[in-house]
C-alpha cells in the first residue's frame, strides 16, 4: 500500500511551490517486498523542434531542452502504475507543434493525422510568439488523463477488466507550474469501476484550500487537512480579498509562519511520519519508511525532508 498527501505551499512574496510527502514500501499481504521505493517522480515536458529549409518545413526533430517539467506521484498496482507512468512519460516528451483551422495547437506522438506535414509555410509562421504559449497546466492535465487512458484501453482488449479490477486500481496526483501564469495546479487521478467499460479513468482538480491524498483508504484525508489548516482558519485565509491581504498575511505568518512551506509541508511530513510509527507498532505494514518529503518549485523537484 502507499500513503502520499500533496498540497500547495505560501511564503514571502507570494511565494509558491507544491509539496508531496510519501512512504516508500511496496507490500504484498502485509508483507514488505521493497522499501525505499520513491513514489514521487519529475518528469520532463518537451515541445519538438521543427526543422525547415527556407519556408519548407522538413520534419519535426528532438532537442535536449525541457519546455516545462511537472511532477506525479502514484499509488495502487506498481506494475500498472508503472506502465501508465511510462505512457505519461512518453506522451509529454513528444508534444508536436502543429497548425489546424487556423490555429496553433499540439498534437501527441498518437495524434499522427494532427502533427504538421510536410508543405511550404510562409516565415512569419511557428516563431517563438506563436510556440511559447501551447503548454499550459490545463492542457498537460489532459495529456496525462489521456495517457492513462490509452493504457486502459490496450488492457480492455485482452481480459475483463470489471472481473480483474483490482489490478488495474491506481491513483496519480500531477503537480505543475503552469508555463503561462506562473500558478501551481494540482490535479488527482483514479481509476473506478465503470458497468460498461470496465475501468476508467476520473480527473479533478485540487482546489487550494484542500490537499490531495492518495493510497490506502484507511486514513482519512480531512483528518490531515484538519490538522494543516486549522479548520476555522482555512475559511478566512483561502476566501480573501483585496482588502482583507494585509491583515490576513499577517494571521498566516502567525500560524505558519513566514515561510509557509516549511511549516505546512513539515506540518504534512510529521503526520506522515506519525501515522507510519503507529501502523508499523501494531504490525501493520502497509505504510514504512524511509518516507521523504519534496519540493516542486519554479520547475525543479527536489527532497527537502527525509526520515528513516
Amino acid at each position: 500500500m502507499t500513503l502520499v498527501i500533496a498540497g500547495y505551499s505560501y511564503g514571502d512574496f507570494e511565494q509558491e511551490s507544491i509539496y508531496f510527502a510519501s512512504d516508500s514500501n511496496i507490500t504484498q499481504n502485509n508483507v514488505v517486498m521493497v522499501n525505499g521505493f520513491k513514489k514521487v517522480i519529475e518528469i520532463p515536458i518537451k515541445m519538438q523542434d521543427l526543422s525547415f529549409s527556407g519556408e519548407w518545413f522538413n520534419d519535426y526533430y528532438h532537442k535536449s531542452k525541457n519546455d516545462a517539467v511537472c511532477a506525479i506521484a502514484f499509488a495502487g498496482s506498481t506494475l500498472v502504475a508503472q506502465h501508465m507512468i511510462n505512457s505519461i512519460k512518453n506522451h509529454l516528451s513528444e508534444l508536436y507543434p502543429s497548425y489546424r483551422n487556423g490555429k496553433y495547437i499540439l498534437a501527441m506522438s498518437c495524434e499522427g493525422s494532427k502533427q504538421l506535414r510536410n508543405g511550404d509555410y510562409d516565415d512569419s509562421m511557428f516563431l517563438p510568439k506563436h510556440l511559447n504559449s501551447l503548454i499550459n497546466a490545463d492542457y498537460i492535465s489532459e495529456v496525462v488523463e489521456h495517457s492513462i487512458k490509452a493504457v486502459l484501453d490496450k488492457a480492455r482488449k485482452h481480459t475483463s477488466m470489471g472481473r480483474y479490477f483490482s489490478a488495474y486500481e491506481a491513483e496519480f496526483i500531477l503537480g505543475i507550474q503552469c508555463p503561462q501564469d506562473r500558478k501551481y495546479y494540482l490535479y488527482k487521478y483514479e481509476i473506478v469501476k465503470d458497468p460498461v467499460l470496465g475501468a476508467v479513468v476520473k480527473k479533478a482538480i485540487i482546489r487550494r484550500n484542500t490537499i490531495a491524498m492518495i493510497g490506502s483508504g484507511k486514513f482519512k484525508q480531512d483528518y490531515f487537512e484538519k490538522e494543516v489548516f486549522k479548520a476555522a482558519f482555512d475559511d478566512r485565509i483561502f476566501t480573501k480579498n483585496a482588502h482583507q491581504t494585509l491583515s490576513l498575511t499577517h494571521a498566516y505568518n502567525s500560524f505558519f509562519g513566514t515561510h509557509g512551506f516549511v511549516y505546512s509541508g513539515k506540518r504534512i511530513f510529521k503526520l506522515l511520519n506519525e501515522a507510519i510509527d503507529y501502523e508499523n507498532s501494531t504490525g501493520s505494514n502497509i505504510i514504512g519508511k524511509p518516507s521523504g518529503l519534496f519540493e516542486l518549485q519554479n520547475g525543479i523537484l527536489k527532497r527537502v525532508g527525509f526520515e528513516r
